[in-house]
């Protein structure tokens, strides 16, 4: 995505609504923008010379990253890290193809790389992106890395010497680094990321070159247009179901290709994708409509009203009644 100097140097842009700007001394800032597909916020912590730690929470479609990347911001010794802990990422690296992190993900690349855009198949990404910028680490930080074991040389010459993005798939050691990144208490929150920087990068210095060389998890790009196509297609009428065949035929592109690619845009198959999603529209419906159970059954898909309640709660625990019920006791608690 971008670190901070390159958001303040687009603060003056439409898509930006507000910014808490954060100047060379402060050690917190809060970016909020937003285009036509949805809002997003990003936290900026400043752990260390050289070193940010970001809570980007994304809650839009696609983010054009050409906007924000001025020549000033391609710079060889920026490198960035992302871990994704909900929804997807996308990236567009301008090389007709793109890639997908996944919950549990580490994606690391040069910001001077070219980067078009990033997506977001669901419409929501959560996660923790660290900046590192070679030029502004101080030798005393360098020497603590001597110490540490930690070659950051080497780190830097194979994720700068990669084509795309190296992308490292959810592992236990992981996991136990960024989750705690999740729930800091405030008393201590930039020390425990200082700490857990450190450990990152421990548990990057560890790979050779053979372990980060990149996992090849690429789509062509013109793929995962038509593949974007169907899924808008079959979301526009949720009452309406479609075989593989038929939309096989209709979109001209080989069954198992259409559902090699869906599961790797949107991370699971065609059916469970409708399903979900004809679950959360129904949802929506129960909240904001008077229309009854079986209406909203036939509405999202459902001839069977009896098929909706069962599906309704195994996917959410409760029944559409129940769960109509206490959304209503909800708002009357809280007016």
């Amino acid at each position: 995505m971008f670190n901070s100097e390159t958001l303040l140097m687009m603060q003056d842009q439409p898509y930006f609504s507000k910014i808490d700007k954060i100047s060379d001394r402060e050690e917190q800032g809060t970016f909020y923008f937003q285009n036509e597909t949805g809002y997003g916020k990003i936290e900026v912590y400043r752990i260390l010379p050289g070193f940010e730690l970001h809570y980007n929470d994304i809650n839009m479609s696609y983010m054009d990253e050409g906007l924000f990347y001025g020549c000033d911001d391609k710079d060889n010794d920026i490198i960035e890290i992302n871990h994704c802990s909900r929804g997807r990422y996308e990236c567009d690296s301008g090389t007709r193809s793109t890639c997908y992190i996944s919950p549990g993900d580490l994606s690391i690349s040069p910001m001077f790389k070219p980067k078009i855009a990033s997506g977001f198949p669901l419409n929501h990404y959560y996660g923790v992106a660290v900046y590192i910028n070679a030029k502004k680490i101080p030798n005393e930080l360098k020497s603590l890395f001597k110490i540490l074991t930690i070659d950051l040389s080497k780190l830097y010459s194979i994720i700068c010497s990669e084509k795309h993005h190296i992308i490292v798939r959810a592992n236990e050691s992981i996991q136990h680094i960024f989750s705690e990144l999740y729930s800091l208490r405030e008393k201590r929150k930039l020390g425990y990321m200082r700490v857990k920087t450190l450990e990152l990068l421990l548990f990057l210095s560890d790979f050779c070159d053979d372990d980060l060389k990149c996992e090849e998890r690429y789509f062509d790009l013109i793929r995962v247009h038509k593949i974007k196509e169907i899924r808008d297609f079959m979301v526009s009428d949720i009452s309406k179901h479609y075989t593989i065949e038929e939309l096989s035929k209709k979109f001209e592109i080989a069954p198992t290709s259409m559902k090699k690619c869906f599961k790797g845009v949107y991370g699971t198959s065609i059916y469970a994708y409708l399903r979900t999603y004809r679950l959360q529209s129904a949802q929506e419906m129960l909240m904001n409509s008077s229309a009854s159970v079986s209406e909203i059954a036939v509405r999202v898909g459902y001839s069977n009203p009896n098929k909706f309640m069962a599906a309704f709660k195994q996917e959410y625990g409760i029944t559409p009644m129940r769960f109509r019920k206490s959304v209503c006791e909800d708002r009357i608690m809280s007016e």
